[in-house]
């Protein structure tokens, strides 16, 4: 996909900065007794911490096109992802005995080149996607508020490299030879093609110009990393979720949560002793706490976790959690923050009940409302619920409802098409930066 080939350009084009600094630093600090043997001292460690830097860029966001302004928001998060890379420089510099080299003064003058040339190669970059030989001239058919949510996305976001040339609606002549005039490279059809046969015929009319042609709920699942409920039907789901496709992944996965669980659990054990006395001294009640939940195909289970609200916080029934919730301790806070609080699950994941990666389990009161409300939902049903999930992720803080649920309902259904290892991988390494940054959700 075009989003993917971008991703993979700006990390191609951030290690040749990274190698240029390199360079530029060895011939500031040795001049004219630079060679190739002071370059080949550098270039295997060196090496190894830009692998660390480019990971940490990914984790930081720097690689996500929503955010890849060059604006304030941008450059806080590299300066704090390059604070955070240059801590585990010093680490693989100073911790590990091998290298030949402690480079405190080059390290300090390659961030500091990094920085600026990173600026500039960044400026360029999105100064070239933006040009008119590289943007994609992309025009909708049919209009509905998902084209026009999808219309603002692409304004605010000039990086992503798209001009809009409008929104048709009319006869297949009259639409091909607008395409043809504007030179369109690619068309979102907001309509179903199989049931509307002018459309169909448009769509095969195309195929010579060698335009690309995207549904909406592809496009838009592209560009934002969720589906539109509100958009899609039956159809979509017997043709993007079959379960027999996932079949050896599931096999994997659920062999991977059970190794990793055992081991998870080993290595926090000894610290459930503190934390159980730790809950007892702030508020009154049990350190642990069970809550039902609905599993996978329904399945109810019993969902176990440290207790982080008061005694009785649901004495008046099920409650939606709230933004700064009152029932909520201060231990309490604290453990939701850093996830602690969900480390008994562990227990749920051997098991069986839930996986590490997955959408999270909701509660039975809650799925039967929300079930009526939002379109579709018991799909989430359809694979094992997770300690974090997509959504978790994606989503920004806010306090459950059924807006919220409907908008993580978007995630997860992208997470349950796309599931894979590797997006499993994506999605652990991005909680723990979401933990670390105590942004619990």
């Amino acid at each position: 996909m075009l989003t993917k080939a971008k991703k993979i350009i700006l990390i191609f084009g951030d290690l040749l900065i990274l190698y240029i600094s390199l360079y530029l630093t060895l011939l500031l600090r040795y001049g004219s007794s630079f060679d190739s043997f002071i370059w080949q001292d550098h270039f295997l460690p060196f090496t190894i911490v830009y692998t660390v830097w480019i990971f940490i860029f990914y984790l930081a966001g720097l690689y996500n096109q929503n955010i890849a302004k060059n604006n304030y928001k941008f450059y806080s998060i590299l300066l704090k992802a390059v604070a955070v890379g240059a801590f585990a420089a010093i680490g693989i510099f100073y911790l590990t005995t091998s290298f030949l080299i402690s480079p405190k003064t080059n390290l300090a003058i390659d961030i500091g080149i990094f920085l600026i040339l990173f600026a500039l190669w960044r400026q360029a970059y999105n100064r070239i996607i933006r040009s008119s030989a590289l943007t994609n001239r992309i025009l909708f058919i049919g209009e509905n508020a998902e084209v026009n949510s999808m219309i603002k996305i692409l304004n605010e976001n000039p990086q992503l490299g798209y001009k809009i040339l409008g929104v048709l609606s009319g006869s297949e002549e009259n639409i091909k030879n607008i395409i043809e005039k504007e030179k369109v490279n690619v068309v979102v059809h907001a309509k179903d093609a199989k049931s509307e046969q002018n459309l169909a015929g448009l769509l095969y009319s195309l195929l010579p110009l060698g335009i690309t042609v995207y549904d909406l709920p592809k496009f838009y699942s592209e560009i934002t990393r969720k589906i539109p409920v509100s958009i899609i039907g039956r159809t979509w789901f017997l043709e993007n979720l079959l379960e027999v496709e996932k079949g050896i992944y599931e096999i994997t996965k659920r062999g991977s949560d059970i190794l990793f669980a055992f081991i998870l659990g080993i290595i926090t054990l000894p610290f459930f002793p503190f934390i159980i006395i730790a809950i007892n001294l702030n508020s009154k009640g049990g350190a642990f706490y069970t809550q039902t939940r609905v599993g996978k195909n329904g399945k109810i289970f019993k969902l176990l976790k440290f207790r982080t609200m008061v005694e009785d916080a649901e004495k008046q029934g099920a409650q939606w959690t709230k933004e700064n919730d009152s029932r909520i301790t201060k231990i309490g806070n604290i453990l939701r923050k850093t996830r602690i609080d969900e480390l008994p699950q562990l227990w749920n994941v051997i098991k069986g009940d839930i996986s590490f990666i997955g959408p999270r389990p909701e509660r039975p009161e809650f799925v039967a409302t929300l079930e009526k409300e939002i379109p579709h939902y018991q799909i989430r049903h359809l694979v094992r619920p997770g300690l974090t999930g997509w959504a978790q992720i994606n989503q920004p803080l806010g306090s459950a409802s059924v807006k919220d649920s409907t908008e993580k309902l978007q995630y997860d259904l992208y997470y349950i098409k796309n599931r894979s290892l590797v997006l499993d991988l994506d999605i652990l390494a991005k909680t723990i930066m979401v933990v670390l940054k105590r942004e619990g959700h």
